[in-house]
């Protein structure tokens, strides 16, 4: 991928949510798409104006991967994000997109390691199944 193309999926995931040795794989093609992962400090420290960036980019969908609930590392970061998915979801559906090319993913550090992947594999296969964003007709 070139640093000037567009990740067709963005995955950030919150790194208090993951023990230090569990990682992602950076970039990797999946089902014909380009996916780019993103270490953040906390998921509840993205605004939504962040997240929107990546289809102002040309990404076909973006997914998001918080603590679960009740286990925020900073309180309620993970109930921020949650919210900021929603709101995302909600301009995507009244400019005419699917809500579902955003999916809002928990993990634990206490969760298995070897779960982490797969969870995140199996997100980024539903958004791509989505296609290519395309401008919704005038009309």
């Amino acid at each position: 991928m070139t640093q000037s193309a567009a990740p067709d999926i963005v995955v950030y995931i919150c790194c208090n949510c993951i023990a230090q040795s569990v990682r992602l794989p950076r970039q990797w093609r999946q089902d014909g798409a380009q996916v780019l992962v993103r270490e953040v400090p906390c998921s509840g420290k993205m605004d939504g104006q962040y997240l929107f960036h990546a289809f102002e980019g040309g990404s076909r969908g973006l997914c998001v991967v918080a603590c679960p609930k009740g286990e925020c590392h900073l309180a309620q970061g993970n109930y921020r994000a949650e919210i900021r998915v929603r709101t995302i979801q909600q301009l995507l559906s009244e400019i005419g997109l699917e809500v579902e090319r955003v999916e809002l993913l928990h993990f634990s550090p206490s969760d298995q390691p070897e779960r982490l992947e797969p969870l995140v594999r199996d997100a980024v296969q539903r958004v791509s199944s989505l296609g290519a964003v395309s401008p919704p007709a005038a009309g």
